[in-house]
């Protein structure tokens, strides 16, 4: 099941008895920074959680499934994410099976 923003911000309004419109507001400014330091810095670590990175996927060739022509893919900036330590703990455990 996928969790959306508004799920986010219900949960958080919820536990922290706030107004859903202020931390509907929070969380898109916390998003929009996230997005503005690694677009300017090209990392962000947030610790405990992880570092987001920016980096150059390479120019390569691909195929149209379709008419199986060859196609040029330019190179591009992608955002990459690598969990911290507590995050990979926290999934693993969340995650085993038995539970």
């Amino acid at each position: 099941m996928a969790v959306t923003k508004k799920d986010i911000v219900q949960r958080i309004a919820e536990d922290m008895q706030l107004d859903q419109t202020v931390v509907k507001g929070v969380v898109q400014r916390c998003l929009d920074s996230i997005i503005d330091i690694a677009a300017t810095t090209g990392r962000l670590e947030l610790r405990n959680f992880g570092v987001f990175r920016v980096k150059k996927r390479a120019a390569r060739k691909a195929r149209n499934p379709r008419t199986n022509q060859e196609v040029r893919v330019p190179a591009k900036l992608v955002l990459t994410y690598q969990a911290g330590k507590n995050v990979s703990k926290r999934i693993q455990h969340e995650s085993s099976p038995g539970q």
